[in-house]
């Protein structure tokens, strides 16, 4: 792929290079297993321009590829990847950048700007570390437990003290130690009750995308866009705190 446009650097560009670095793991797990389809790296050559390096093999610590401009061979170290994109079934994953570019174009545009490219471009797929690192990746670490049917699982990616504490300040009630302990209990009998009623979700086969919404100090508000196989969407929107040692937290969904 040898396209070249001019991106504009905001705060939705910023949280996309986010994504792209937090999801590499997975480009390189797939290139390690031995992929053999389009594969690709971004990276800031010499001359300080961002440019793709192709048909990527990992070697120690190197990505070693073709450049897309010239089909020179080049290595990389692994650590100066800004992007990553492979092409699985005509479709485009990764590839934060272009989908950056991408989404500011009209809808012909982007029709062309795909016939052009070669390979179909939608809303993709985050591939975030299902752990507690991220705010996105302890969103798909509790889906994982749920998936697995594990409680004790599920229950290290929550706080409910957290989630009392939430619910008072949004609803103006005074924060006192009875009446936070009184929500912190009542949520969690909700939960198991909730758990009882309807059984543990399933989270298979499925897309996800993550936006961040909002922040305020040590948390924020995640919006999940669950998109299912037969092209259903659901919007989930789930605040995250960051505990420190124990990283990230799944809190209250927001309605």
């Amino acid at each position: 792929m040898n396209k070249s446009f001019q991106l504009e650097v905001n705060q939705e560009y910023l949280y996309l290079l986010y994504k792209a670095k937090n999801t590499i793991w997975y480009f390189n797990e797939l290139v390690k297993s031995g992929y053999s389809g389009y594969s690709a790296i971004k990276f800031q050559n010499e001359n300080g321009i961002f440019v793709w390096l192709e048909n990527i093999r990992i070697e120690d610590s190197y990505y070693r590829g073709v450049l897309s401009e010239n089909n020179e061979p080049k290595k990389v170290p692994l650590n100066t990847a800004i992007d990553w994109m492979i092409i699985k079934g005509q479709r485009m994953l990764g590839g934060y950048s272009i989908r950056h570019y991408w989404n500011t174009l009209g809808e012909e545009e982007k029709l062309n700007f795909e016939i052009e490219c070669g390979f179909r471009i939608d809303e993709g797929n985050d591939f975030f570390r299902p752990d507690r690192s991220t705010p996105e990746g302890a969103i798909l670490s509790i889906e994982e437990f749920y998936g697995h049917k594990d409680l004790d699982g599920i229950i290290s990616c929550k706080d409910f003290r957290k989630e009392a504490e939430n619910i008072m300040i949004e609803h103006s009630v005074e924060i006192n130690e009875k009446t936070h302990e009184m929500i912190t209990s009542a949520l969690k009998v909700s939960f198991f009750e909730e758990l009882e009623l309807n059984g543990f979700p399933k989270f298979e086969g499925l897309d996800r995308v993550f936006t961040i919404e909002y922040q305020r100090e040590d948390q924020q508000l995640i919006e999940e866009k669950v998109i299912y196989s037969d092209g259903t969407v659901t919007i989930n929107r789930l605040w995250v705190w960051y505990s420190g040692k124990d990283g990230w937290k799944v809190l209250n969904l927001v309605e």
